[in-house]
């Protein structure tokens, strides 16, 4: 404070204050906190300057007092706080210097911790009230919310006490000690490729069941998101949701086309990824599904980057989420669970399906870390149980040649890798398109028609 107003009265000099201001008919008390190096400024209520010198005197001793026995002498909402240090996340998450768990962080604080804690003094919130939050959180959701969710949700308001602290808005001492009432997470229900067969079989029937059209487009766009999720492994629902026509575009290399996907949201924020070839099929019908682009190619659609939305039934509206009738469906085919163990499936069991494929095709984790947008370390905690099936081939010996007593079929095998070929399956049976292997792998059909070529002149 270098300058003095002329209606100042010093109580003690370069520490205590008195300040009258225009506009205003109380006395201002102006205080400096030595060990924050910090001025406080406190009206006194009153226009009685022999009241305010009172006043002032018992605020400094009172704040002297706090400092000494480890109480901030400054308090904030915590509503004030927590804003700046979700909007910290945020910005660290937009210009992509920040950590993906950033994300989660800040909706922790914007979705419950401001709600619940808002008005609550930062320095005032205590193990009781804490128990209060628990319990608002369970009632609020109606169920109790997994470990690692309480965890992240914990960690988050840490990050906003540590902000708190470091602002001198409260002490190391009032921090409260956090507990965690969720039970550990358990893994979720997954398909085999046969039980996904079957699920998507009896989808497509259930689809004609529907009683009213509305009911019936639903599941008829149902059948297609299945395969979508299960054949690019991304994240139904969070990664699906804003995806639009023109963040979908075809590359051409080597003789192949690649589709390339950006996803314009999701856990980790935005991220592209390289979906398989066999995806076009269900692209191709996804376009079917809209009058307005009846004239048009799925070649011209791409190119066309139209805004809309790519997950549309047939009369054009969105449905808000396929996580309903998806449980009913697959309840209706009575596959909620594998009959073995109590792990219910969900939509996600399409992404973990997804994974499994490509980790028995041979991909590294590192390979599948960008694409799936999941830590390779994460990758390998979920499925290190697939290492043995990995080098099955090793293990169970050769399939056997023509020559060797075996069937034309078993030459093909030998060029179609056992999880592409389960892919294709899924969506031929999708969509009804079959691709044929010479525009799968254009190598391998070359080959296997040269080595077909060799038996025949053999037998002959």
């Amino acid at each position: 404070m270098s300058k003095k107003a002329q209606t100042t009265v010093v109580l003690r000099e370069k520490e205590l204050f008195l300040v009258s201001r225009a506009g205003t008919t109380s006395w201002q008390i102006h205080y400096k906190v030595q060990s924050l190096n910090k001025w406080l400024r406190k009206s006194t209520g009153t226009t009685d300057l022999k009241q305010a010198k009172q006043i002032a005197e018992d605020f400094a001793a009172d704040t002297r007092a706090a400092e000494r026995r480890g109480f901030p002498v400054v308090s904030k909402k915590f509503k004030a706080v927590a804003e700046v240090v979700s909007a910290k996340f945020k910005e660290q998450i937009k210009h992509g210097t920040g950590k993906k768990k950033f994300a989660d962080y800040y909706r922790a604080i914007d979705q419950y911790l401001i709600p619940f804690f808002g008005n609550f003094n930062v320095d005032r919130i205590t193990p009781a009230v804490l128990n209060e939050f628990d319990i608002w959180r369970y009632e609020r959701i109606g169920r109790r919310l997994k470990q690692s969710t309480q965890n992240t949700h914990n960690l988050a308001l840490n990050t906003v006490f540590d902000h708190a602290i470091e602002s001198g808005y409260m002490t190391e001492f009032l921090r409260p000690k956090y507990k965690n009432t969720g039970e550990a997470g358990e893994a979720r229900g997954f398909f085999t490729h046969d039980e996904l067969i079957a699920l998507q079989q009896h989808l497509q029937k259930w689809t004609t069941e529907g009683r009213s059209q509305a009911t019936r487009d639903l599941r008829e766009l149902l059948c297609l998101f299945v395969a979508f999720v299960a054949s690019t492994g991304v994240r139904p629902g969070t990664e699906t949701k804003e995806l639009q026509w023109r963040h979908i575009e075809f590359l051409e290399k080597d003789h192949s086309r690649l589709i390339h996907i950006h996803l314009p949201q999701g856990k980790t924020g935005a991220r592209k990824i390289i979906a398989r070839h066999e995806l076009w099929p269900v692209l191709e019908k996804l376009r079917e599904l809209q009058p307005a682009f009846a004239k048009l190619t799925l070649d011209q659609l791409i190119e066309s980057k139209s805004s809309e939305y790519v997950f549309r039934m047939r009369s054009g509206e969105r449905p808000y989420s396929f996580v309903n009738v998806f449980g009913d469906g697959i309840r209706a085919a009575g596959m909620l669970t594998n009959g073995k163990d109590t792990q219910e499936r969900s939509l996600y069991s399409l992404r973990h399906y997804y994974a499994t494929q490509r980790i028995l095709e041979g991909y590294t984790y590192e390979e599948l870390e960008a694409q799936m947008g999941t830590s390779a370390e994460m990758l390998q905690k979920h499925y290190n149980h697939l290492s043995v099936l990995m080098i099955a081939d090793k293990l169970a010996g050769k399939t056997p040649s023509s020559k060797e007593g075996g069937t034309q079929d078993a030459e093909i095998l030998k060029y179609m890798n056992p999880a592409k070929a389960n892919m294709m399956g899924l969506i031929a049976l999708t969509t009804g398109i079959h691709i044929p292997l010479q525009e799968q792998n254009p190598s391998a059909a070359k080959e296997l028609a040269q080595e077909l070529l060799t038996n025949s002149k053999r037998k002959v």
